[in-house]
């Protein structure tokens, strides 16, 4: 399989050999198990738990546990909406607060205090919840484009949760020419940043995004190797390529949630079509 790198693909591509129907996909995620509403980076054996130690940057963003509420309000500002457009109206060499105008919810809806009397952030403006879990069948299989030992291998997130098999979400995972893992749905709320960061090379592995829920104030970019950034919107329903190998951040600087299915698959031949 000659997978491409970063460099040898664009920041976006929009793949529109495919249609898919938003509404159907919606009606199937109200209607999941209550259960199966967890976020995926801090369910027992889910994403987050598996990879542990093994990549810290995930853990730092979700389920921390803070000895002071203090330490909790710091990580929150420190992890603020660095790109809002209000951020103009504050003093000079201040960021964003999180209540700031009522534009996103208040500190206290985001820090809660555990029984062992520590402090999370919950209630996260960014979740995912899995459609696809860890598949213990794959962990041995070997892969052309092989991952260090000290990261956990997302292409081993491709067995189908059994609240998906058989929907039109599992049809929806298994359009691709590429072999689908690792599934989910992505959910940013107003205010939420996520900041610029690298995820892995495309010959490992390429990411598809499916907006479910958007609005206009919803974005993207993608700083090429030249140092150019590129923006990019997208609409509910469509299929979008984002270059993952590259730095990349995403914002909801509106009053609505974002949703987005994300998959990531093994192979490129979609982007090929």
């Amino acid at each position: 399989m000659n997978m491409k790198k970063r460099h040898e693909l664009p920041p976006f591509k929009q793949l529109t050999q495919f249609n898919f129907d938003v509404e159907r996909i919606i009606e199937e995620i109200r209607n999941m198990p209550a259960q199966a509403n967890t976020d995926d980076l801090k369910e027992k054996d889910g994403y987050g738990e598996l990879v542990g130690g093994k990549c810290g940057c995930l853990q730092k963003a979700f389920g921390l546990k803070f000895d002071t509420i203090e330490e909790a309000y710091k990580f929150l500002e420190e992890n603020d909406v660095e790109e809002a457009d209000l951020k103009g109206s504050l003093p000079a060499g201040r960021r964003m607060a999180w209540d700031y105008r009522n534009y996103v919810k208040r500190y206290d809806e985001f820090i809660k205090e555990g029984d062992d009397g520590k402090y999370v952030v919950d209630n996260s403006p960014y979740k995912q919840i899995a459609f696809t879990q860890y598949n213990p069948d794959e962990e041995n299989r070997v892969y052309e484009k092989k991952m260090p030992k000290s990261r956990l291998d997302e292409r081993h997130y491709n067995k189908i949760k059994d609240w998906v098999k058989g929907t039109y979400i599992e049809e929806v995972i298994n359009s691709f020419k590429g072999e689908p893992h690792r599934a989910r749905v992505a959910i940013m709320e107003p205010g939420c940043l996520i900041n610029p960061h690298i995820d892995y090379n495309t010959d490992y592995s390429v990411r598809y995004h499916i907006p479910l829920t958007t609005n206009k104030d919803c974005g993207f970019y993608v700083i090429k190797l030249d140092g150019e950034k590129v923006y990019q919107q997208m609409k509910p329903g469509e299929v979008w390529f984002l270059n993952q190998g590259l730095k990349h951040s995403a914002w909801n600087k509106g009053n609505t949630s974002r949703s987005h299915i994300i998959i990531s698959v093994n192979g490129q031949e979609d982007l090929d079509d």
